[in-house]
């Protein structure tokens, strides 16, 4: 549905981040609340409960967004979100996320 390359053009600063080079904890998080299933290749299949970081947000009602489980990343409707406000919850998902990346790299 979207390409990167678009979107590279509307948010030039959120372009080709990454968690490493962005504040974690100063990325919005989202908690999935419906289900989604890519149709396309840089769209990001999603499940009910899964925590996204969100990179981008087009007006069009898209998420660019890595999913904390697993890292993997890609757009998905924003309807499917719901923002996590809570700080106590953001801090844990980012500590959640770094135990995970040490897992990764200590394999």
């Amino acid at each position: 549905m979207h390409t990167t390359a678009l979107c590279r053009v509307c948010f030039p600063s959120a372009a080709g981040s990454s968690v490493g080079s962005l504040s974690s904890s100063a990325l919005t998080q989202v908690e999935i609340i419906r289900s989604f299933t890519a149709k396309q290749p840089d769209e990001l299949s999603l499940q009910v409960a899964d925590v996204v970081l969100i990179y981008q947000r087009v007006s069009d009602g898209w998420y660019e967004g890595e999913r904390l489980r697993d890292g993997e990343r890609g757009w998905f409707p924003m309807e499917c979100a719901k923002e996590i406000t809570c700080q106590a919850t953001i801090d844990k998902n980012v500590e959640r996320m770094g135990r995970l990346l040490g897992l990764e790299t200590n394999v």
